[in-house]
């Protein structure tokens, strides 16, 4: 029973792994339902509080860090406010209608245009929405070290 209960935990972080790059799914709902599916059948386990306490910190850490990323590089490129709220509604809006690839591909249409509108400078414009990439990335590899020391912290957890 403990090695299926493992293998299923480890297929779920995997999930989880995929869903960081695979923007349609969602971002640590996969790390989640492994810690409940273990908690609820090995009934004799026990999370430490600081282990709840550091994972919801770091979960709620990683949903926005792909917001916060996007409005850092935005903010530090010299863009305005409206360029943030176009790079946000273009990872919203972009992965509904354009799948995957639209969580980048908005965001960089929507800060090109938005910055083009109010400036009338291509190159600013273009090295903005060039930002939005390089955001995607960083935040992706930031949520990915995220996820890993939660997933190690799990298995310091149980043994």
């Amino acid at each position: 029973m403990d090695i299926f209960l493992i293998i299923m935990v480890l297929i779920l972080f995997a999930v989880e792994i995929a869903a960081i790059f695979l923007p349609v799914l969602p971002d640590s709902v996969f790390f989640w339902a492994a810690v409940i599916l273990f908690r609820v059948i090995k009934t004799g386990i026990s999370y430490s509080p600081y282990f709840w306490t550091g994972a919801i910190l770091i979960t709620v850490l990683i949903f926005f860090a792909d917001y916060l990323a996007n409005a850092y590089f935005i903010k530090k490129r010299g863009g305005s406010n409206r360029t943030i709220f176009a790079a946000v509604f273009g990872m919203l809006f972009g992965t509904i209608f354009l799948g995957p690839l639209g969580f980048i591909i908005a965001p960089f249409i929507l800060i090109f245009v938005t910055e083009y509108w109010q400036s009338r400078n291509k190159e600013n414009s273009f090295k903005l929405a060039l930002g939005s990439i390089f955001a995607f990335l960083t935040s992706t590899a930031v949520r990915l070290s995220m996820q890993i020391f939660l997933m190690i912290w799990f298995f310091i957890e149980i043994y």
